[in-house]
């Protein structure tokens, strides 16, 4: 199963309760960046350029907590910055358990054995390791030789262990699907839980030119999504046609908010506009319909799963055909 059941019924309830309060935008996943700090320079990464001059700034553990209680979204993502530089993230990780809530721990994986010394493996944690490639193109993607070389080993020995390991791979203009077969025929020699793929946006802040234009989006994952049925693919069929240009998406940019040191960041993960004091501000201040629709012209390429994973999961609700392949995906 791809999902921990736990998980997938926690989420049925949750947005049971969501309808039955006729509640229209309400979200599912708090990205919560408690630093934007990292032992990485990735190439991809917007974060360090956009935060440049917040950079070492750091929200305290109960802000952490506050964010969490004032959101209520079943899904808690620790990201950054890496996460497992702030120095509280095992009392912030206990802490989101208390509330009952499911951690997706985003890590490159560099510190993940100190990690494993202070977090036990638990229901409810995953831990998503980025990944982007081999050891070639990942070293390349963060900027930095002998990163694969010594994050493979720590996610071996966190499979062995117990803990839930899943990876996060964006894809690049020049990423091939030989290496996609290769990395994920790797991963699940390993145990490795699941992959979850996307396409790489290209921030404002950023100037290369490793990103797809969505027309090129649309050839790849024809491909690629080929490759996803061979292997432990989290991201749902819906949503990877959608990559393909076969079904069209309208953005759910509410259903993963984003809190940082700064604020909460509006009006998506991707897109900066402003920074608000409080939840309610975002949820209040924020033209969702504008967005969803994909209205600004910094939309036009952007696929990414945080705005649109939660689209495909509302259209299953909706349709038979849909709910009976999302069913059976779940359970291959």
């Amino acid at each position: 199963m791809r999902f921990p059941l736990r998980l997938q019924y926690d989420l049925f309830l949750y947005i049971a309760k969501q309808r039955l309060a006729g509640k229209k935008h309400y979200p599912l996943v708090l990205m919560l960046e408690p630093l934007h700090a990292c032992n990485l320079a990735c190439a991809g990464c917007g974060r360090i350029v956009e935060y440049e001059d917040t950079y070492y700034e750091k929200m305290a553990l109960d802000e952490c907590f506050e964010s969490i209680d004032e959101c209520g979204a079943p899904i808690v993502s620790i990201c950054g910055g890496e996460p497992l530089i702030y120095k509280p993230y095992a009392e912030l990780i206990q802490g989101c358990f208390d509330r009952g809530k499911h951690v997706q721990l985003c890590t490159n994986a560099i510190l993940l054995d100190r990690f494993m010394e202070k977090v036990a493996p638990h229901p409810n944690l995953t831990i998503q390791v980025h990944l982007d490639g081999m050891r070639e193109t990942h070293d390349r993607s963060v900027c930095q030789e002998g990163v694969f070389d010594q994050v493979i080993p720590q996610m071996k020995r966190a499979v062995e262990r117990g803990y839930r390991v899943s990876t996060n791979t964006t894809i690049f203009r020049d990423t091939s699907d030989a290496e996609l077969e290769e990395l994920f025929t790797m991963l699940d020699g390993m145990g490795v839980h699941g992959f979850l793929i996307t396409p790489g946006y290209a921030y404002e802040v950023l100037g290369n030119d490793i990103y797809m234009a969505k027309s090129e989006v649309h050839r790849r994952f024809e491909r690629i999504r080929k490759i996803a049925q061979r292997h432990k693919v989290l991201s749902t069929p819906l949503y990877l046609r959608f990559l393909t240009g076969e079904r069209e998406l309208l953005c759910s940019p509410w259903a993963n908010v984003t809190r940082n040191p700064r604020g909460w960041k509006g009006p998506c993960y991707l897109i900066t506009d402003s920074h608000h004091r409080t939840y309610r501000e975002l949820l209040e201040n924020t033209d969702w319909e504008f967005f969803r629709q994909r209205r600004d012209k910094r939309c036009e390429n952007c696929k990414l799963h945080s705005g649109f994973e939660a689209s495909a999961a509302e259209q299953v609700t909706r349709s038979f055909s849909d709910a009976l392949e999302f069913g059976r995906w779940v359970l291959r």
